[in-house]
């Protein structure tokens, strides 16, 4: 399996990073559908030294594992969820499952570390991945990540009052800066112009904001706005309507409850229903069966949104109004990914949240003053 053309520089960016003496943490940004997984796979057998590759979730794991053997590569895995607890050269883990062994991958000589979604990780030093990473005494240490932000909470001097701002991870919090430089930015226009995104065809409806109210440290919107607004407007009458008239093979919608997303898997012909707390096994099934198409919608709260891969999905639908900027990134991210039986993704929004952020074609980073900044439209 090639890399494609426009992988290939942050690959030299990867190997030129482990090639340096005295390495500090650093991000490589590549966007939604960039083939990550390939990289990092492709990076950890260049690598002379043993190495970890680290992923926020089992599902990661095994999606990244996948690709890792589709290019003949071999490796351990080390994961508690997965029952596999092996160390090797190459070792693909999750941090739940090697913070309590620091001290034996020391004494294997790992000094290496490659953090898939490295933006899924607290950047404190009391956090898990810190505290392995300071005790395992790894020294080089690179991130991958489409979405190199960070909610950071700040205190406000007169009022004393908490807030949230978005931030780049290499600026600096409270206890000082993480990972220091982005050694490549691979923009999404590269990804467009070389048509490895699919065309992007969005479609609006009027919504009403003023009803949505910010959470406490205005990091997000409250559940209780959200489901009133939802309600009000009848999103998900307007969601059953639309996909009762659609043509699309495959449909992705956003709703903001679980209750919600049973109610309408309960009406809406060939769906099911996916949220976090769900028997794994059933979810499991559930999204294979979407991915082959044997079910045609699933109504998501909050799960299948960073890492999903599913190529045929051709209709995403927004019935949940975000202020999370990551949040809405990822999630229409799901639909950028190719395939020659899809001619287009079709990005449906019901919530605001389109208005509010603008087309994710537009997003780009760039310097200003040696601060990497994160821009879009208006």
């Amino acid at each position: 399996m090639q890399l494609r053309k426009n992988q290939i520089p942050a690959l030299e960016a990867g190997i030129k990073y482990f090639n340096e003496k005295k390495p500090k943490p650093a991000l490589i940004v590549a966007p939604v559908a960039f083939g990550k997984s390939l990289v990092i796979s492709k990076l950890a057998h260049e690598s002379e030294e043993s190495i970890i590759v680290l992923q926020p979730s089992k599902e990661l794991l095994e999606q990244n594992y996948s690709k890792l053997i589709a290019m003949g590569g071999e490796a351990s895995i080390y994961s508690s969820s997965m029952g596999k607890k092996e160390i090797g050269c190459i070792t693909y883990a999750t941090i739940g499952s090697i913070k309590n062994i620091p001290l034996k991958f020391k004494e294997m000589g790992f000094k290496s570390i490659i953090i898939d979604e490295a933006d899924r990780y607290p950047r404190e030093s009391s956090g898990m991945l810190r505290k392995f990473l300071d005790a395992a005494k790894i020294s080089w240490v690179l991130g991958f990540t489409a979405t190199p932000l960070k909610l950071q909470t700040n205190t406000d001097y007169f009022t004393g009052l908490t807030y949230s701002k978005m931030v780049m991870l290499t600026t600096r919090n409270k206890t000082g800066t993480f990972y220091k430089d982005i050694l490549h930015i691979s923009q999404i226009k590269e990804m467009i112009e070389n048509e490895y995104w699919s065309k992007l065809i969005y479609e609006t409806f009027p919504f009403d904001k003023t009803k949505l109210v910010y959470n406490t440290t205005r990091a997000e919107f409250t559940e209780e706005s959200l489901k009133k607004t939802y309600e009000d407007q009848e999103i998900g009458r307007k969601i059953e309507d639309y996909i009762a008239n659609s043509d699309r093979k495959s449909i992705l919608v956003a709703v903001p409850s679980v209750a919600e997303a049973q109610r309408l898997a309960s009406r809406v012909p060939n769906s099911e229903a996916v949220w976090g707390k769900m028997n794994k096994n059933k979810r499991k099934q559930v999204v294979e069966d979407f991915k082959c198409l044997k079910i045609r919608v699933i109504f998501n709260v909050d799960v299948l949104t960073v890492g999903f891969d599913h190529p045929l999905l051709d209709c995403l639908i927004s019935g949940r109004s975000t202020a999370s900027l990551t949040w809405y990134y990822q999630f229409l991210g799901r639909i950028t990914r190719i395939d020659p039986d899809k001619e287009n993704g079709l990005i449906v929004d019901f919530a605001g949240n389109v208005e509010r952020f603008g087309r994710i074609e537009e997003f780009y980073y760039a310097q200003e003053d040696g601060i990497w900044k994160l821009f879009g439209e208006n």
